[in-house]
């Protein structure tokens, strides 16, 4: 099984019919807000491998397990 963690920074528009209530909105309308991804920064992944259940029901896991770090991020 593979995690990764990214940070990101998004742009979000909406339209309002007045300023009242854009003012009001504390978070975006997923379903009426137009999306856009300005950066999107690899933070970590880890990677750990599953053992299938046994036969009592409990999974384990091997507990080996990678990280991996890669910072991309620009100057500007």
């Amino acid at each position: 099984m593979k995690e990764s963690f990214f940070e990101a920074t998004i742009k979000f528009n909406e339209e309002f019919d007045n300023a009242e209530l854009a003012a009001q909105s504390d978070k975006p309308d997923f379903d009426k807000a137009t999306v856009k991804v300005l950066d999107l920064k690899h933070e970590v992944s880890k990677i750990r491998k599953i053992i299938k259940k046994e036969q009592d029901g409990s999974e384990k896991s091997s507990g080996t397990e990678a990280s991996a770090r890669k910072d991309n991020s620009k100057n500007v």
